[in-house]
């Protein structure tokens, strides 16, 4: 999947709030249905970044008395992959692993959590939220 430079532009000029807002608000609504006995204790205060090494952008979340939420604090892990590895990991096509070895998934700070994470993403099934995209944005984007 590339994508297209005029969407790279545009995304590199946002701000990095209403994407973050975005990513937190969606987590909170499928987490129950993707992790079901995750209690994410783990994660607890902890701050994470995704960075999209292809344009530049991330943003950063954490996880505060029961749920996710954006944090602007300095990240405990830094996750690193271009936009399009984000989406062949959710979509399954390629596991975590197989992208750090070919070092299209870097994974920088705390370890133990960066493995934690990496393993969650792993493990979980992001299907059910596909079945969720409206028909012509699937259609659209071959989802």
């Amino acid at each position: 999947m590339k994508i297209p430079p005029t969407l790279i532009r545009v995304l590199q000029r946002l701000p990095e709030a209403p994407p973050a807002f975005a990513v937190v608000a969606a987590l909170n609504l499928v987490r129950r249905q993707l992790w079901p006995e995750e209690d994410f204790a783990w994660l607890e205060g902890r701050t994470v970044r995704l960075q999209a090494s292809d344009i530049g952008c991330g943003l950063s979340y954490s996880f505060q008395r029961g749920r996710f939420v954006t944090s602007t604090q300095t990240p405990d892990v830094i996750f690193g992959a271009s936009l399009a590895d984000y989406w062949i990991i959710a979509r399954r096509q390629e596991d975590p692993d197989t992208l750090f070895f070919q070092r299209r998934l870097s994974i920088c700070g705390d370890t133990e959590l960066g493995l934690q994470l990496k393993n969650l993403m792993d493990a979980t099934d992001f299907s059910p939220l596909f079945e969720k995209i409206p028909q012509a944005i699937r259609l659209r984007f071959g989802i």
